[in-house]
């Protein structure tokens, strides 16, 4: 692939003194590499405007219909409509004070005084569209606030607005579609070393200058290099994307941002890497190969009582050993996501994976946890197969506590099944959704619940409807399914043993989420796979609902 002459010339090529180097002046990840790299510059930095205008639109609003308005909150709720993976949006006055706070989840912050918090200082004296670095938020999770200044209709400041989100999802939305079946990486550092994303999920967040696993003098030298130089390249050793062993990684790198963001953008490939392959071939039908599973379990369960925590990790992580037959091995985790066996990616052990998420955003970490807590049970997510070159594949899950600290599990790949939810597709799920959300802190659980359950109105379309449910497994709203509305469904799994409300619930405590489950589809009458997306109206209840695999 070509790439414009005057652009390549700002890559420039160099090489790194040290262990793992190569000759000066050759292009490491050739020509594909950097045009990844540009189009995932060129990705990031057109998303970052696009939620700088919708910023700027709900600012114009507000300066004119004022910063408590009706109108005002109408079209901050939009502009998050706009961006599916933004979490809050808050309206600041000139002095700090938060006017408004959207959605009404974060109601309990309005009139807080944020006026020392360093971002809003520097919001209130530049008074121009501003990107924050990554610092933790309120909500709970670190995240980037895009800010945009709101003037009244004689140009006197306002104050400002800020959409918040995580970068991680705002670069991943351009760059995953680039890097899918491909032998190409990509992570983002800002220039403090703080990782904004990675292919790797589980890079996201530590620091390249702080972290134990960076701490090598050749890998300084590069990051350093990296941070302080706005594009190049050169090679490195590092882990490869499924933390089994290390290779040589060859990086080419960009800067992306606006409004004050400088994001580096880091290309990587290892040398005679190829595109993964799609997996292929004859298994056990999966009912079969899921009691398989659950035996397996359930005999690591027993080991590890019967022998103890260290010995057991120790067998569990055995590659050779009795615990990796064919496609299954045991895994085990501490109850708080810490890793403690993965036999075949033993580069993540001591890793807390607790945030972990899969490519179509299911927490299956944090919902093994939860399953493991309430006894054990079984989890769908993606995930890639050693056995198939690490291709990713959906794969059925089985965990049991080993005691209150630590739990076991195991999992086996479904096949032949259709998983692969593009981006649209899912960001029109998590807009239906949001926008039920809005809806029903609007009008109330009684009108909403009505209005979900209408067959006739505009939340029951089909297999996109509205379902709702307390957080204890209530059934509030289920239009294709009305003689379940009053009932406990706490402990309904599905056909594959999925705790389906259990895991919904888990992901509406986390402020919104997907899960994987099999479940009735009315446009076929049949029970299919159904990526859902669940998120909270308030502490005691949720909506959700979700797209079909088939669809």
């Amino acid at each position: 692939m070509r790439i414009p002459a005057y652009i390549a010339a700002l890559l420039i090529t160099v090489a790194v003194l040290g262990a793992g180097c190569t000759e000066e002046n050759r292009p490491p990840v050739g020509e594909d590499g950097e045009a990844v790299l540009l189009e995932a510059v060129a990705g990031i930095n057109g998303e970052l405007a696009s939620v700088r205008a919708s910023a700027g639109e709900s600012a114009r609003v507000l300066g004119e219909a004022g910063l408590t308005s009706a109108a005002g909150k109408e079209a901050v709720q939009q502009a998050m409509l706009n961006h599916p993976y933004t979490e809050s949006t808050l309206v600041v006055t000139n002095d700090g004070i938060v006017a408004m706070a959207v959605p009404d989840n974060y109601a309990d912050t309005v009139e807080s005084d944020i006026s020392s918090h360093p971002e809003t200082a520097r919001a209130v004296r530049e008074q121009v569209p501003l990107v924050s670095e990554v610092f933790p938020l309120k909500e709970g999770y670190a995240g980037v606030a895009q800010s945009h200044p709101i003037f009244g209709k004689g140009g006197e400041y306002l104050g400002f607005v800020s959409i918040a989100y995580r970068p991680d999802a705002l670069i991943g939305r351009m760059v995953a579609p680039l890097t899918n079946a491909t032998p190409y990486d990509i992570w983002v550092t800002q220039t403090d070393g703080r990782v904004i994303y990675d292919t790797t999920p589980e890079e996201i967040g530590k620091n390249l200058f702080s972290d134990p696993a960076y701490q090598s003098p050749t890998l300084q030298r590069v990051f350093s290099r990296i941070v302080t130089e706005p594009s190049g390249s050169l090679e490195y050793s590092f882990w490869d994307r499924n933390w089994e062993r290390n290779v040589t990684k060859e990086a080419v790198w960009g800067t992306a941002g606006i409004d004050g963001a400088e994001w580096r953008v880091v290309v990587t490939r290892s040398p005679g890497a190829e595109e993964v392959p799609t997996a292929a071939g004859e298994r056990p039908p999966v009912a079969d190969a899921d009691d398989e599973m659950k035996a397996f379990v359930a005999e690591a369960a027993l080991y590890a009582r019967e022998h103890g925590r260290t010995e057991a990790i120790s067998a569990f992580n055995d590659p050779d050993g009795d615990f990796v037959r064919d496609e299954l091995y045991i895994f085990a985790y501490d109850m708080n996501g810490t890793v403690l066996a993965l036999p075949f990616q033993q580069g993540f052990i001591g890793t807390n994976r607790s945030e972990v998420h899969d490519s179509s955003g299911v927490a299956y970490i944090a919902g093994m946890s939860r399953l493991a807590a309430e006894g054990g049970g079984s989890i769908c997510y993606l995930y890639p197969n050693p056995a198939r070159e690490y291709a990713e594949e959906l794969k059925l899950g089985y965990v049991l506590p080993v005691d209150e600290t630590w739990f076991v599990g195991s999992g086996t790949y479904i096949p032949a099944v259709g998983t692969e939810f593009d981006t649209e597709v899912r960001e029109t799920l998590v807009q239906r959704v949001k926008a039920a959300r809005d809806y029903a802190q609007e009008h109330g659980k009684e009108a909403a619940c009505a209005a979900f359950n209408d067959l006739s109105g505009d939340f029951a379309d089909g297999g996109a409807y509205i379902f709702a449910y307390r957080t204890d497994g209530m059934t509030l709203a289920l239009p294709y399914q009305p003689e379940y509305i009053g009932e406990n469904r706490f402990d309904l799994e599905d056909r594959y043993g999925v705790r389906v409300i259990l895991l919904e619930t888990v992901a509406a405590e986390s402020g919104g989420g997907f899960v994987y489950i099999t479940y009735y589809n009315p446009e076929t009458g049949l029970d299919e796979l159904k990526l859902c997306y669940v998120a909270p109206v308030d502490e005691e209840w949720f909506v959700g609902s979700g797209v079909y695999a088939g669809a």
